[in-house]
């Protein structure tokens, strides 16, 4: 192969890396819901950074795998089903992209126990952010419902590589 032929591959190449480079934690930052460039902060070892339900659910003789789970903050809303894990003895479910959710249901008690985390970059977090969690049956009936505006906790927590504050907030259904 000749070096004019290589080059259109190590262009594309190059970009690759320079885009990858460039979306790390390095000084490029993040930008904050008003628009502007901030800084990235990181996220203390143990918080949980963003919004957290963790609950009873009463899922009846739904099959959990047949169960449809959205999460939303501020209008963006991505959806997932269950599968179960046998390393954990519970149905798991995990949406990746930019509202990332993790969601465990352990059905060995009744009601099952219902724990959803919607992370959040702490720089992007705002009071009066809007989450809501719905949980759908293969009918689609409404087995949770919840809608709430947030006011985040500040706590300061013990992490000697991270001195930023855990920001959180713990949603409850009414």
């Amino acid at each position: 192969m000749t070096a004019a032929a290589r080059r259109p591959t190590l262009s594309w190449l190059g970009a690759l890396l320079l885009s990858v480079a460039g979306s790390g934690c390095g000084a490029s930052g993040a930008v904050s819901p008003s628009g502007t460039a901030i800084g990235v902060i990181c996220i203390p070892v143990s918080c949980l950074s963003g919004a957290v339900f963790d609950g009873p659910l009463t899922v009846g003789n739904s099959d959990p795998q047949s169960l449809t789970i959205t999460a939303c903050r501020n209008g963006a809303c991505p959806y997932t089903t269950l599968r179960f894990d046998p390393t954990q003895s519970r149905f798991v479910g995990r949406i990746l992209g930019p509202l990332t959710v993790d969601i465990s249901l352990d059905t060995r008690s009744v009601p099952a126990r219902l724990f959803v985390h919607l992370a959040g970059q702490p720089e992007l977090l705002v009071d009066g952010d809007l989450y809501e969690l719905k949980v759908q049956n293969a009918s689609g009936a409404s087995l949770l419902a919840l809608s709430s505006a947030v006011t985040y906790r500040r706590t300061r927590l013990s992490d000697p590589s991270c001195t930023a504050d855990c920001i959180s907030a713990v949603l409850s259904a009414q």
